[in-house]
């Protein structure tokens, strides 16, 4: 009886212990949480910023559309997610940095840029208003890309690690093509139901190579982005377009010192050399620290506070779309229609800008988003902004705006759809050893095209399907454009356009900025003053730490041991949730040097 009793109260014991462990990491998690400012709240500016400071923008990180807060990472030693500033709250920083007499200057640390060349353009602009004002900016790094570079261009100085290295190869773009493993690694087959010549997305897994078609538009869409790149570039060194480009093609562009020679930077610099001629610059003694202050704490620090009854919703659409709710790295048809309709409802709220930053996805996702946007459209003003890209899908949403708004070297249009269906008959059977037996009540109950051929008659319906669905799309299109479906056509068949190209056919209405395309919503609702207010909302620290057990953890796990295979692994995992689905995908995975 008292070994019972023992274990009775050892259980008991262990219980309470639970009980109050769980409640002492809720309070630790409470306390976290209240000392990080939380998702919607405004920022009231407690950081301290001293006289003489220089601003910190560190193009290591990926600038992202909106505000937001970094990961838990249990590899760290702060181990908590941080604010970070988005791309609007840093563009309007560097404004705010031009008049504030604490700010004497801007270093820019040069690294490996993972934005696009539209943000980059965006940055260059706001960059270049701030050296305006008479303050200075200077640039350095050690090793950093092209990209990197080209932002750099806009500074006072630029500076390089008299070791170091600078990857300047010119506008250039490599595709993958998976066709030889599919096929004759793994006897397996993928069925392709497309339209438009130019919709190549199904390409990397039915041919080794660039089709004449996809090789066509790549060319077209990256000679804008170079001519913009010379042009940009020649204008801010000093030099002609073509001498910078008979650099590039000469691999000049490689070497610190052939860079200083071909005045492309300003000379080679140790950190410790940069960092006194900063001192110089700002005022500082030599032998006094120098007072910096990052972006994203100066972002915060000095975000506008508008106090106005107005209200601009300015709705983010950035990621894949998705069928269903879909999650931080997606735009999930079912969760972003229910985010319009609440927009559309709140007698609050007078005017939507919807931020795209997506290469489409989800046809029956992009459609049914339409469909909101439709109908918001009729009750409030919706004006549409473009990002580094808003092709297929991401330009089914956008087409039926008040105005769109894209950056001169943003990636649009690619109006086509298409589907995949894989055949792995040969790989189940040969490769694993799996066969399968039917029984058929009706012709086709058991075909699924996945693990048998289609026939010819069903694949004719699927056909038929994709058809309907680009007919449909090219429709709306028109419609939304004012164009005649012959107009849409001729532009369309899944062809991408630089955001200049897009506007000389009709697919956007102006080149400009999310700002100028929430002013223009500001006078369509015909308000005086008004106040941003940012949708989806975005999740607090305390949501963040229990979802980074999941997926963001994973994700995060999967980038640091595959490396430079992770792109591959993200492709493999994009193609499984294509299978069987009608798409409006951008065509093709482009990384753009």
């Amino acid at each position: 009886m008292s070994f019972f009793k023992q274990v009775l109260a050892t259980i008991v014991g262990l219980t309470i212990f639970q009980i109050i462990a769980f409640i002492m990491f809720f309070i630790f998690i409470g306390i976290l949480v209240s000392t990080v400012k939380t998702a919607g709240d405004e920022f009231a500016g407690d950081v301290t910023i001293n006289e003489q400071s220089v601003l910190v923008i560190d193009l290591s990180r990926d600038l992202s559309e909106r505000d937001g807060f970094s990961d838990f990472s249990f590899t760290s030693i702060e181990g908590f997610p941080k604010e970070k500033a988005g791309l609007q709250s840093i563009l309007e920083a560097i404004d705010f940095a031009k008049t504030d007499g604490r700010i004497m200057g801007i270093y820019l640390k040069l690294s490996t840029m993972p934005n696009g060349y539209a943000t980059i353009d965006v940055l260059r602009k706001h960059l270049s208003g701030f050296k305006d004002s008479g303050k200075f900016i200077i640039a350095y790094g050690e090793m950093f890309d092209q990209k990197s570079y080209y932002l750099s261009t806009v500074a006072d100085k630029i500076y390089a690690n008299p070791e170091g290295y600078i990857e300047l190869r010119g506008i250039g773009a490599r595709l993958t093509f998976y066709k030889k493993l599919i096929e004759e690694k793994l006897e397996a087959e993928v069925q392709v139901f497309k339209v438009g010549d130019f919709k190549s997305a199904v390409e990397p897994f039915i041919l080794d190579k660039m089709s004449d078609e996809n090789r066509t538009q790549l060319e077209y869409l990256l000679a804008g982005i170079k001519e913009d790149f010379l042009a940009n570039v020649a204008k801010d060194r000093k030099i002609t377009p073509e001498l910078f480009d008979e650099i590039l093609n000469n691999l000049s562009g490689l070497d610190p010192d052939s860079c200083v020679a071909h005045h492309l930077i300003d000379g080679t610099r140790y950190f410790d050399e940069v960092l006194a001629e900063l001192k110089e610059k700002a005022g500082v003694d030599a032998k006094e620290d120098l007072n910096i202050v990052n972006i994203d704490e100066y972002a915060m620090a000095t975000a506008k506070v508008a106090s106005s009854s107005n209200k601009i919703a300015v709705l983010y659409a950035d990621g894949e779309i998705v069928d269903g709710m879909g999650d931080e790295t997606s735009i999930g048809g079912e969760n972003f229609s229910k985010e319009i309709r609440q927009l559309r409802n709140d007698e609050d709220i007078d005017a939507i800008v919807l931020r795209i930053n997506s290469p489409g996805g989800s046809a029956l996702a992009s459609e049914v988003m339409w469909r909101e946007i439709e109908l918001a459209k009729q009750v409030k003003p919706v004006v549409v902004s473009m990002g580094d890209v808003a092709a297929s899908g991401g330009y089914y949403i956008a087409c039926n705006a008040d105005k769109i708004y894209a950056e001169e070297n943003t990636i649009t249009g690619s109006i086509g759809v298409f589907g995949l269906v894989p055949n792995l008959e040969k790989f189940l059977k040969n490769k694993i050893g799996i066969t399968f037996d039917d029984i058929k009540l009706n012709e086709h109950a058991t075909s699924n095209g996945i693990t048998n051929k289609l026939s010819e008659f069903e694949a004719k319906v699927i056909q038929t399907n994709v058809d309907k669905i680009y007919a449909t799309f090219t429709s709306r299109v028109a419609e939304g454009r004012g164009l005649t479906i012959e107009d849409v056509l001729a532009f369309a068949s899944g062809r991408v356009w630089t955001g200049q190209q897009a506007l000389d056919r009709g697919l956007v209405d102006e080149i400009g900025s999310l700002d100028d395309a929430i002013s223009h919503a500001a006078e369509l609702a015909q308000l005086g003053d008004f106040r941003i207010k940012e949708y989806p909302a975005v999740k607090s620290p305390f949501q963040m730490f229990f979802e980074d057990f999941g997926m963001e953890s994973k994700q995060s796990l999967l980038k640091q041991e595959l490396g430079l295979l992770y792109p591959f692994y993200q492709e493999v995992q994009n193609f499984q949730k294509m299978q069987g689905k009608v798409q409006a995908r951008m065509p093709f995975v482009l990384e753009i040097k």
